[in-house]
């Protein structure tokens, strides 16, 4: 009964604002929420909405944007996403998830710059983008930068505690660090 209570009281949240994206104030309930359910099906259907908040903008132009570069990287069309992407941002300069897409298509692509400098927007309009934060731990770890991997993905779990199996690797990712200051 209490899982059909949070269902719908977040389906009622996410009834479609004028302007969602990461200005969209029922992010801070969201968020709030997130810090303290103990369900972990509670947990990802906030994080969902989360993610949900993010992608919309509430602009059919910039959402059909917004489709069209989720499709392309579905089918692995990296350049194409990257054009697709690029556009919106032009559209829509402060549209957080924008950069962040565009962001994961660079790391596809293998340009770790391009996606590390998307990651810093990101997270400059949204402090609290955990996927960011995630992709930004990522790119570190790969280049055996252990600390700074360490931060971002602390910075992950600062916003989303519920981050699967992140507490783990986050310790066996001090190992590593241990290890090459030896």
């Amino acid at each position: 009964m209490r899982r059909l209570a949070l269902a719908l009281m977040l389906a009622a949240s996410l009834d479609a604002p004028a302007m969602a994206t990461q200005k969209d104030p029922s992010l801070d309930g969201l968020f709030d929420r997130l810090q303290t359910v103990t369900d972990p099906l509670q947990a990802q259907l906030l994080i969902q909405a989360i993610w949900e908040t993010w992608t919309a903008s509430g602009d059919p132009v910039l959402d059909a944007l917004m489709a069209r570069g989720l499709g392309q990287m579905q089918v692995r069309d990296l350049d194409g996403a990257v054009a697709t992407f690029t556009a919106l941002i032009d559209k829509a300069p402060d549209f957080a998830e924008a950069w962040n897409k565009r962001a994961t298509v660079q790391w596809m692509r293998g340009d770790h710059e391009a996606s590390v400098a998307d990651i810093q927007k990101t997270v400059a309009l949204e402090p609290r983008h955990f996927g960011a934060w995630s992709g930004l731990g990522m790119i570190f770890e790969e280049r055996e930068q252990y600390e700074p991997a360490i931060r971002a993905y602390e910075e992950c779990l600062r916003y989303n505690p519920y981050a699967e199996g992140l507490r783990a690797h986050i310790e066996d990712v001090k190992r590593k660090a241990a290890r090459q200051k030896t």
